[in-house]
């Protein structure tokens, strides 16, 4: 009888139980979704890096076999192998970082298409991406370009390598051009000796906590190393780890706001659906049934909606949101087989969230069944102090319309609905600003990087130990603002030495400094370092501190105070004048100029590695961010449906508690016109209260979003349009008006003798 009876309740009440599994199913879904993605995202890298033996260590220097034979003999050390990496050409005036190896047992090749690697094979095996976007296949011939050197290589596989997950030609190109730019590898055996030493080799550690102690006796043993450096900290590696570190805040931000939302509204919901079935319980209660066989009985309606709703969610989650957002980062990420992974956590969350509805349904029939039969066979009348309602009989108040002065009453009568109805409406209309939001701030960015911070049109990446007169002759052409690039370590006060790298420049108006309220600042002076805010911030920085540091290369250490600090969006690094690095005894060797001569139909110049033309570089950005305004459109549409199904359960909810008064205004002489004013207007009230809260709400999360969640070597804040914050209120209260329309035409509908005779 009890199954019987609970199905006809739910058939009665369908639309708030299909609202209650709705955002359940959604909760569950984004929750469950994203950190699929996540975990997916982990441990597809964990799996490439373990089976293609990623390296722990890469040696830079000028370095040869000896150099080899020596690391090997180290303890803790595995196995090492040499590398030459130079930047060639192609035939189309492409860009290929070129590597020539030996042997392949470290950051091994994982061939797409085509043969392994083989230092007997005359080929070249080339970069997976680069390849589709330039439509090589296995058996073409390319032409690669390097000083005197010309080879017509045959193409002997398209492969994905685990130090090649993110490249780009330099610090200033943020997103990877794959049409322009891509890696290759060949053997050493098509290359002679004029072109030894080798630029690195790569080592294998056995025990990873023991690195350290092989970086010191590499130091101390290889002369011809200038740097070692750990895989962590190479642009690839960090980039990649950098897209994880932001993603699992976005599993605690949206997917939990989404989850904390639809709980919020669930509870709500449940608790009014027992409460509406206490003359039932009364009367179930007449008849006999024990107070566990009730609970058991009322638990259900929230069990089992629940389970389903968490099992559909789970589903849903891993293929709509994890797989499609996975696979958006496989086109930005050169990694195979990237694929979600459902995470026990979001079993335990799918598991909490149908105890919470239960818990929460046991608590409210449990308080009912406390009273005697009697009393649970009359409606309850809801308990509010005179002098609360009195309110709207003084000052202000007492001078309003009847339907206001009536919804501020129903209002102080209902606090909890209200509550509820504010918090899930401010949730949904924060998390569209944020979403809005972050397109706004990505573009304003761009703005900041490529308009006021880069004042040039193109910029030339110069070759290695130009003299003076070589020089000279690219100065004549193109102007002297130059820079220059310096790794560096940096010794902290622990005796820990932490990479990081010194911008010099000697660009002038060409390289701008900004403060940290984006306003364009005077020329750096000669007299110290300036530190970027964000480094400042996370090492502690102050100003007139000093800091101590090295050249990689360089044994002589060299201590520099802080002048100054200055905002930089995409690198934490230092940043000095030619002037100053001079007067500290230093050489400086330009790698880089910056020209506004018009370069658009030059394809190569003498003594220049690469030609930048600075919109290739927003373009660049311009990718990344229609990737990430894929995602976001999806987050924006799981706000806008959560914030539908929760708006529309919420007008449900107080229909359904205000029939009762809606007969007695009809009774009262009240046209339905009149009454559905009244419904419509509390709804209204509630919308704009809570897009004002909303709002703020929106940008601060936005702002504490980039301000934590983005990779440590980025730092921009929130910049958020008026036309997003229009855009996000119109479409909050726009949502609410028609919910709120489409219910108030069910007032037409309402039996005044069922709905009056049902409160005696």
């Amino acid at each position: 009888m009890l199954k019987r009876k609970m199905l006809r309740d739910i058939r009665k009440n369908l639309s708030q139980f299909i609202t209650i599994f709705l955002m359940i199913m959604i909760g569950i879904m984004a929750y469950a979704g994203i950190e699929a993605y996540m975990d997916g995202m982990t441990k597809t890298a964990n799996k490439f890096y373990s089976e293609n033996n990623l390296q722990d260590l890469n040696v830079m220097g000028y370095l040869n076999h000896d150099d080899l034979n020596e690391i090997k003999k180290i303890d803790n050390v595995n196995d090492a192998e040499l590398k030459l990496s130079v930047n060639a050409t192609t035939d189309n005036d492409k860009i290929l970082l070129l590597n020539f190896i030996e042997s392949n047992n470290i950051s091994k090749f994982y061939v797409i298409d085509g043969e392994k690697f083989d230092y007997n094979k005359s080929g070249i095996w080339l970069d997976n991406f680069y390849c589709k976007e330039n439509n090589i296949e296995v058996g073409d011939t390319v032409l690669v370009k390097y000083e005197s050197m010309e080879l017509h290589e045959k193409v002997l596989g398209k492969i994905n390598v685990p130090d090649h997950l993110y490249d780009t030609r330099d610090e200033s190109e943020l997103y990877p051009d794959r049409k322009e730019f891509g890696f290759a590898y060949m053997s050493t055996n098509k290359i002679t000796e004029d072109y030894i030493p080798f630029s690195s080799i790569m080592v294998d550690v056995k025990d990873k906590d023991k690195r350290d102690s092989v970086k010191e006796v590499i130091e101390d043993k290889i002369e011809n190393a200038k740097a070692i450096i750990n895989i962590e900290d190479t642009a690839s590696y960090t980039a990649y780890q950098g897209e994880i570190d932001e993603g699992k805040t976005y599993v605690g931000v949206f997917s939990g706001i989404f989850l904390f939302i639809a709980m919020l509204s669930v509870i709500t919901t449940m608790t009014r659906v027992v409460k509406n079935q206490r003359v039932q319980i009364g009367t179930l209660k007449a008849l006999g049934f024990s107070n566990n066989k009730i609970l058991f009985h009322y638990i259900g309606y929230g069990l089992w909606i629940s389970i389903f709703a968490s099992i559909v969610g789970l589903i849903l989650g891993y293929f709509a949101i994890g797989n499609v957002f996975i696979n958006l980062e496989m086109e930005f990420f050169e990694i195979p087989n990237g694929a979600p992974s459902m995470n026990v956590t979001s079993y335990y969350v799918s598991l909490i969230v149908i105890f919470v509805v239960a818990l929460i349904t046991y608590i409210t029939g449990r308080s009912i069944l406390k009273e005697n039969p009697a009393e649970t066979l009359r409606t309850k009348i809801p308990s509010v102090k005179g002098n609360v309602l009195s309110i709207t009989k003084k000052g202000f108040f007492k001078k309003l319309r009847f339907e206001s002065i009536w919804n501020i009453r129903d209002i102080l009568r209902n606090k909890m609905r209200t509550f509820m109805g504010l918090a899930g409406v401010v949730g949904c209309s924060a998390l569209i600003v944020c979403a809005l939001g972050m397109l706004d701030s990505m573009n304003y960015f761009v703005k900041l990087q490529f308009e006021d911070l880069y004042n040039f049109d193109y910029k030339l990446n110069l070759k290695e130990n130009l003299s003076d007169n070589e020089l000279n002759i690219l100065y004549n052409k193109y102007g002297s603002n130059t820079s220059k690039s310096l790794g560096i370590e940096i010794k902290e006060d622990n005796g820990k030495r932490v990479s990081n790298n010194i911008f010099v420049t000697d660009a002038g108006n060409y390289v701008r400094f900004v403060d940290n309220k984006n306003r364009i600042k005077d020329k750096p002076s000669d007299d110290g370092i300036f530190v970027t805010y964000k480094l400042a911030s996370t090492k502690g920085y102050k100003l007139g501190d000093k800091i101590t540091w090295h050249i990689y290369g360089d044994n002589n250490y060299y201590t520099s105070k802080i002048i100054g600090f200055n905002k930089d969006p995409q690198n934490q690094n230092i940043s000095m004048t030619r002037k100053y690095l001079e007067s500290i005894g230093l050489n400086y060797q330009p790698d880089s100029l910056y020209t506004n001569v018009d370069l658009n139909d030059v394809k190569d110049i003498k003594n220049v590695e690469t030609i930048q033309n600075i919109d290739n570089l927003k373009d660049g950005m311009s990718s990344m961010l229609s990737m990430m305004k894929t995602m976001l459109v999806l987050i924006i549409g799981i706000a806008i449906i959560l914030g539908s199904v929760i708006i529309y359960n919420l007008g449900i909810l107080s229909y359904t508690e205000k029939q009762y008064q809606f007969s007695t205004l009809k009774v009262l002489g009240f046209k339905d016109k009149q009454i559905e004013k009244i419904f419509i207007k509390q709804n209204n009230w509630i919308a704009i209260i809570s897009i004002i809260i909303g709002l703020p709400c929106g940008f601060y999360l936005t702002d504490w979003l980039f301000k934590t969640a983005i990779e440590e070597h980025y730092d921009f804040g929130a910049w958020i349009s008026i036309r997003t914050y229009i855009l996000s209120a119109l479409g909050t209260f726009i949502i609410s008006y028609l919910v709120s329309k489409y219910l108030a035409r069910k007032i037409k509908k309402i039996d005044m003798v069922t709905s009056l005779k049902g409160n005696e």
